[in-house]
């Protein structure tokens, strides 16, 4: 059987050092300590999923490649693309656009400290 952390952690290995960044650096972007990544990039240590969060979203990568070694095949939107398809939704669409927002900044906001 396949060490799944053992994989995980070379993936986080690579991406910090694609990044030209210390473990120290690093640790700090994600807030974690240098020990706990050490031990998460030699496949000793599982990574939490608050920790996925902040890696995911401090380096603007998608936990697929974390997780599965892979990118999604649809690329992010530009924001040209963005306004383009927010200026063809409807009211009704735009109200509920405007609450998932509303929804996502509350989430954020509760597991960013």
């Amino acid at each position: 059987m396949t060490n799944l952390k053992h994989i995980i952690g070379k993936r986080i290995h690579s991406l910090r050092t694609e990044h030209q960044l210390t473990q120290a650096q690093f640790a700090e972007l994600i807030d974690i300590s240098v020990n706990f990544l050490s031990e998460i990039e030699n496949g000793k240590k599982g990574i939490s999923q608050d920790t996925l969060y902040k890696l995911c979203s401090k380096f603007s990568i998608s936990a697929d490649y974390i997780l599965f070694g892979t990118q999604p095949t649809n690329p992010p939107l530009s924001s040209a693309e963005i306004i383009q398809y927010i200026n063809h939704l409807d009211a009704k669409e735009l109200d509920t656009l405007l609450k998932y927002i509303v929804s996502l900044q509350e989430l954020r906001k509760s597991i960013t400290p």
